[in-house]
């Protein structure tokens, strides 16, 4: 009885221990909480832009949404550091609980973003990879840092302020990464195949009226888009997955 009673208490204790630990290491705010960057990732005027667009929203709604950048995890999931620091920080209203962080570490290439509960329907785990996919991680395969966290964080202000109805907006690019508008064909060869079309068109056209230019200029078109839709899918996939598995979670 001894036994089972001893390990029954050192379960809440070793929770408390590692809550305690994973706390200590998350950093104490400073400044405005909507740019919280230990990093040193956000120059000062982007800095000052995001906490205008912090501080906007959370006059006019009470909802509060915060960008942290951090050197390392040390360790700790990127899930259970970003729960934490969420309480820590004790974003947004605690009643509606509508809170948004933006975690980003550098040492081990890794994004979060925590919601609080009133805003998951909002943001459902679909919505947030979509977010992810498109507004953050094609300028993270570009190691450019400040431009990823910069344009997420104006796109979850711009999702909050559709849930609010807020006139005001953000600059946020969405971009499908991976993907180039090219059809693999060299400069030279796209000549040679223009100029054998006009040539065959001006002879189609005044010998046979067009009727042939015009079909063979069709089963050509078809195939070029076949050729780089089938590309465009390839490459997307491939991309994301070698994206998702460095950057997500």
């Amino acid at each position: 009885m001894k036994k089972i009673t001893y390990f029954i208490v050192l379960i809440p204790l070793l929770f408390f221990s590692v809550t305690q630990v994973l706390a200590a290491d998350i950093p104490d705010p400073r400044g405005d909480i909507y740019a919280q960057d230990f990093a040193d990732l956000l120059p000062t005027k982007v800095q000052e832009e995001l906490i205008e667009l912090g501080s906007y929203l959370d006059e006019q709604t009470g909802a509060q949404l915060s960008v942290l950048t951090i050197p390392s995890l040390k360790s700790v999931p990127i899930k259970d550091y970003a729960e934490e620091a969420f309480r820590k920080y004790q974003l947004g209203n605690q009643d509606q609980q509508n809170g948004v962080l933006l975690l980003f570490v550098v040492q081990e290439r890794k994004i979060y973003i925590e919601i609080g509960k009133g805003l998951e329907e909002r943001f459902s785990g679909g919505k947030i990879g979509k977010i992810l996919d498109t507004y953050t991680l094609p300028f993270l395969e570009k190691n450019d840092f400040e431009q990823a966290i910069t344009n997420t964080y104006n796109k979850l202000f711009n999702e909050l302020a559709v849930e609010y109805d807020l006139d005001k907006r953000a600059e946020a690019k969405a971009y499908e990464y991976g993907y180039q508008n090219r059809t693999g064909l060299s400069i030279l060869t796209i000549m040679i195949v223009v100029l054998f079309f006009l040539g065959m068109i001006f002879l189609d056209f005044k010998f046979l009226g067009g009727a042939l230019s015009l079909a063979i200029l069709r089963v050509f078109t078809t195939i070029i888009r076949r050729r780089r839709k089938n590309k465009r899918k390839s490459h997307k996939r491939e991309n994301k997955q070698r994206i998702r598995t460095r950057y997500r979670r």
